[in-house]
């Protein structure tokens, strides 16, 4: 999380009279926007001045125009700038330099830094460009309603912050799916596809040959474009399905542990109570005990 207006810019003017809020990340309902690697948001309401300069910028950077207008200056082009209008999205990558300012005396607009990690890799494949949004106004919608949800002091504001969050998350995800090539998305397409099918089949007993043969690439293949759109090896990602579903089981069900580990493909309730505490910091027996007082708690809320 940002600490400093070092952390945000080389070089940042902003008015004093400026509004900004920021989204509150480690709020416990925030967790969808921060395991999507988003590192801080905000919305802005600008006045007076505002100039921003990164050399080298350690995040990607998207900026979404709600009113008023302001000009980007790129390598592509450092003397003219390109304005961004309402509507439209500044979209600048990890470790290429920028400068924008704000023209005339008001601007509106909403700031996503995304960590220069997964799932944002193919944003390496882009130049900073503005375009048209596809989503700035469901943003600003699901923006605003996370940050009255987390100020007010009532159970029910949990639940309706959670669900801003992932909104957000959608939405971000939407807007970028355009910054990738057809092949990209292609490939994708066929890597989801895979990862159904091993959801379907938990208790089959997987090996990277396999799943690569489903995909029709190499194995080697699948390791690299696993890693790109998953974030995981592919046997980490077979691991992350069955946990998923185990979790599934525990919360949702009375299933005894070694029949959930002959569900999941294990050998017996050791090596699946083994495999589950790595997962989730407590044996399958513990994090079954505390989702049910979870949710014991949660129906006392109504």
């Amino acid at each position: 999380m940002a600490k400093s207006l070092k952390y945000l810019a080389d070089n940042l003017i902003v008015s004093p009279e400026s509004d900004r809020r920021q989204l509150h990340l480690n709020h416990p309902d925030a967790a969808p926007i921060r395991e999507r690697e988003v590192v801080l948001a905000s919305l802005c309401d600008l006045r007076g001045r505002c100039e921003v300069f990164r050399k080298d910028p350690a995040v990607h950077v998207l900026i979404f125009s709600v009113e008023g207008d302001s000009i980007l200056y790129t390598a592509e082009s450092p003397r003219r700038g390109k304005p961004i209008e309402p509507g439209q999205v500044a979209i600048l990558p990890a470790h290429q330099w920028h400068r924008y300012e704000m023209v005339g005396s008001a601007w509106k607009a909403m700031w996503f830094y995304l960590a220069n990690t997964y799932p944002w890799n193919h944003l390496h494949d882009s130049k900073p460009h503005v375009r048209l949004s596809l989503t700035c106004q469901e943003l600003k919608a699901a923006v605003e309603g996370f940050l009255a949800e987390t100020l007010r002091n009532e159970n029910r504001a949990r639940l309706a912050a959670r669900h801003y969050a992932e909104l957000i998350v959608l939405n971000l995800e939407r807007e970028l799916d355009m910054e990738e090539g057809p092949a990209h998305r292609e490939m994708k397409q066929r890597l989801y596809k895979l990862w159904d099918t091993v959801s379907a089949n938990l208790s089959h007993h997987w090996t990277v040959e396999e799943m690569a043969e489903e995909v029709g690439i190499s194995p080697q293949h699948l390791y690299k474009v696993s890693a790109r759109f998953s974030g995981h090896k592919p046997m980490e990602m077979v691991t992350r399905l069955r946990m998923q579903q185990a979790q599934e089981y525990l919360i949702n069900t009375d299933f005894m542990i070694k029949s959930i580990a002959r569900l999941l493909g294990y050998a017996d309730s050791f090596s699946f109570s083994a495999a589950f505490k790595r997962h989730a910091g407590s044996s399958p027996k513990q994090f079954r005990k505390t989702q049910i007082q979870k949710k014991e708690q949660e129906i006392g809320w109504y």
